[in-house]
């Protein structure tokens, strides 16, 4: 297979298999980068190498391996295959999607090939096209088994089959006992189906078993908070650190759940402990300054964000928390300019395009109400009711009914707006999955159609020119408040038109009195020395839908009232 005038090649590729084999990739790029050398022009070393490369986290350096390979031997499959990985890596999923079937076109029985690009389907929310790929693979290592059950199993619980998912699931772990990511699954699916006991011992088993699942914890975490088990709330973070004292992420992630817990000093403690075991960790400045901010240290907050950006300088979410900062700080015209990069790098981040409206409103000089048009962007639309009922009231008084089951929670999530209630999980316009939300989606696409059909054409605007008649839900859901509950001041960071429909609604909403429980726009989440925050108030009523852009503040005015305040809310996207 290789020339013979290297005679030292086969004992150098042993060596760099076996330390790949066993994890020491360095050892193994060592041998491998040994073997090339010997033979450049074998194009599976080059493949090997750029394999390692990326466990080595090392994306460029493994896409110029993989690249290599393809110019020496372009019918070779496992280049472009390769190459679909780093771009997965990257969360370019167009590009990992036309290399993974550029592979699959030169060699159709790649099966982690196949098992990568159905995880591609996955993701892009595509489960008929995953479960169509996978319908007839087969395999006969027991691993491979249990890879092609666990993607065929999350390509069901996103069509929210959740009993087939969970068969699937189990299968995968009965083939492959150490398949972490199949036991994660699982839990989560139990947790679909309600049996919540079941699933927060299974989250438990997980932690247990893989330690550095940091996925598993946060969606344990999750758990216990909604379930108001908050003696074992954030407990197994520290259970992790003590057998890993030497690894940042459980500090951080702890951090994390505690600023949105309220606990922003406690936080604070455990962002200084990760900065000391990852120093200049931009992450790590982040969560930091949104502590800072917090406990309102605004100038610590700014020195921790603009040292972070010194390190990542493209950092979104960086440019976002310290634009908010500096509005904050009163620094308008900086906000302008972080709220600027940010959308020069990410034109359709909604958080930026919010805070760049606040810092234009803060220097009134006009551009903010081009921006937002509250008069024009937000539109009322009392719905006709579906077929079979005779008037919005009834209907909604029936969907208000099976929603009860819906809303099994104790609490909220923690890392939302709403504050006082619950609110559902999964999309709640998957198709067939209720008569009632069938008839109440077909009556809201057509307002959606019509709000679109109304708004101008403006290439120049953020909001405008995203205008396509064709749409699709990016997220669908219910949210319940009970007696002085709220939604605090928030934008949807992926959408494009947002939403709130009126299902259910205590007597005292439906007063103008204090307007409790009215949805209020352009009242930021912080303050910021605006004398009137809010811009525009709409109330609600039963069968009412109102739409707007989804970077626009809103939020809700806290209501007094035995009887509970429900709405389904959704985010649409251009479909095009």
């Amino acid at each position: 297979m290789y020339p013979a005038a290297n005679p030292q090649l086969p004992t150098s590729l042993r060596h760099a298999a076996a330390a790949a084999e066993q994890g020491q990739f360095l050892v193994a790029e060592f041998h491998y980068r040994q073997s090339r050398a010997l033979a450049p022009g074998e194009p599976m070393i080059a493949i090997c190498l750029g394999h390692v490369l990326r466990q080595l986290c090392r994306p460029d350096e493994a896409n110029a391996q993989f690249s290599a390979a393809i110019e020496m031997a372009p019918a070779l499959a496992d280049g472009h295959y390769g190459l679909g990985l780093i771009c997965q890596d990257m969360k370019d999923m167009a590009s990992a999607e036309s290399n993974y079937r550029a592979a699959l076109a030169r060699n159709k029985g790649l099966l982690p090939c196949v098992l990568a690009l159905a995880t591609v389907f996955n993701f892009t929310d595509r489960p008929d096209e995953a479960l169509a790929l996978l319908a007839h693979v087969s395999a006969r290592d027991a691993r491979l088994c249990a890879a092609i059950e666990q993607a065929r199993g999350t390509a069901y619980l996103a069509k929210e089959h959740n009993e087939t998912a969970l068969a699937c699931f189990e299968r995968a772990i009965a083939l492959d006992p150490g398949h972490a990511e199949a036991a994660h699954s699982r839990a989560i699916t139990l947790q679909s189906l309600n049996r919540e006991e079941e699933s927060l011992a299974a989250l438990r088993l997980v932690v247990k078993s893989y330690p550095a699942d940091l996925a598993a914890h946060h969606n344990l975490n999750q758990l216990l908070y909604r379930l108001k088990r908050d003696a074992e709330f954030l407990r197994s973070y520290d259970d992790a650190a003590a057998r890993f004292p030497g690894m940042p992420h459980f500090a951080l992630a702890k951090a994390a759940f505690l600023v949105r817990n309220e606990r922003p000093a406690e936080a604070l403690e455990y962002y200084e402990h990760a900065l000391e075991l990852a120093p200049g960790e931009p992450i790590v400045l982040q969560g930091r300054a949104m502590a800072q901010l917090k406990l309102q240290k605004v100038d610590a907050a700014i020195t921790s964000y603009e040292e972070g950006l010194r390190r990542a300088p493209q950092d979104t979410n960086m440019l976002t928390g310290v634009a908010a900062a500096y509005l904050i700080a009163r620094a308008p015209r900086k906000a302008e300019a972080a709220a600027l990069r940010a959308l020069q790098i990410a034109p359709e981040d909604q958080t930026a395009l919010c805070l760049l409206g606040t810092a234009w409103r803060l220097m009134a000089d006009g551009r903010d109400n081009e921006l937002n048009r509250y008069e024009e962007f937000v539109q009322v639309f009392d719905l006709e009711p579906p077929p079979d009922f005779s008037d919005m009231a009834t209907f909604c008084g029936e969907l208000d009914r099976w929603l009860d089951k819906q809303h099994s929670d104790d609490r909220e999530h923690i890392d939302q707006s709403l504050r006082g209630g619950t609110q559902t999980t999964g999309c709640l316009f998957r198709p067939g999955r209720n008569a009632l939300l069938d008839g109440l989606r077909l009556r809201i696409e057509e307002a959606v159609r019509l709000y679109i059909a109304r708004l101008p054409r403006d290439e120049r605007h953020p909001f405008l020119r995203r205008r396509w008649q064709d749409f699709r839900f990016a997220g669908s859901w219910s949210s319940r408040l009970k007696d002085n509950g709220f939604h605090a001041n928030h934008v949807h960071p992926a959408g494009w038109i947002s939403s709130a429909f009126y299902v259910g609604l205590p007597e005292t909403v439906r007063g103008t009195n204090g307007k409790e429980g009215w949805i209020k726009f352009g009242e930021p989440c912080y303050e910021v020395g605006l004398s009137e925050p809010v811009c525009h108030m709409v109330q609600p009523l039963v069968g009412r839908l109102v739409l707007f852009p989804s970077y626009m503040w809103h939020g809700t005015v806290p209501f007094h009232a035995a009887q509970n305040r429900t709405t389904i809310a959704f985010d649409a996207v251009p479909a095009g």
